[in-house]
């Protein structure tokens, strides 16, 4: 059974990490399916300009993400990218040829909009593979 639903589903699966408890979620849930269909495991933050403070705190994101999958059994290979998170999340979806983008309905900042954030809009709309919205 496993090997029919590995062979039907996803072989590479990236994760928008910022520090939001629905980012952890979205994490979590993108472990589980990797176990499931046997899949690979990226995971990104996107800081807007590169600084110290922000570049520290992505690093340390990295780090816990990497943690925790570990914890769970699986690796994964982090990135820290610079830019638009839409864009940076889409770009590496490409560069990585990803079947599966995850993340979390709305980021850090509190701001909500209508039905989900302003990032995950953004990446549903212009994402070429499929996109997973964990809320």
């Amino acid at each position: 059974m496993q090997s029919y639903i590995s062979d039907l589903m996803y072989k590479r699966i990236l994760v928008a990490m910022d520090s939001s408890d629905l980012a952890k979620k979205a994490l979590s849930k993108a472990i589980n399916l990797a176990k499931l269909t046997n899949s690979e495991i990226y995971v990104v933050n996107v800081i807007k300009k590169e600084n110290p403070h922000t570049t520290a705190q992505a690093e340390e994101i990295m780090s816990d993400a990497k943690e925790y999958a570990e914890a769970q059994g699986m690796g994964v290979e982090t990135f820290i990218k610079t830019g638009e998170s839409p864009d940076e999340i889409v770009f590496l979806a490409m560069d990585k040829k990803v079947d599966l983008i995850v993340l979390g309905s709305r980021g850090e900042t509190g701001v909500r909009r209508i039905l989900i954030g302003s990032t995950a809009q953004e990446v549903i709309r212009f994402a070429r593979c499929s996109v997973l919205v964990v809320k």
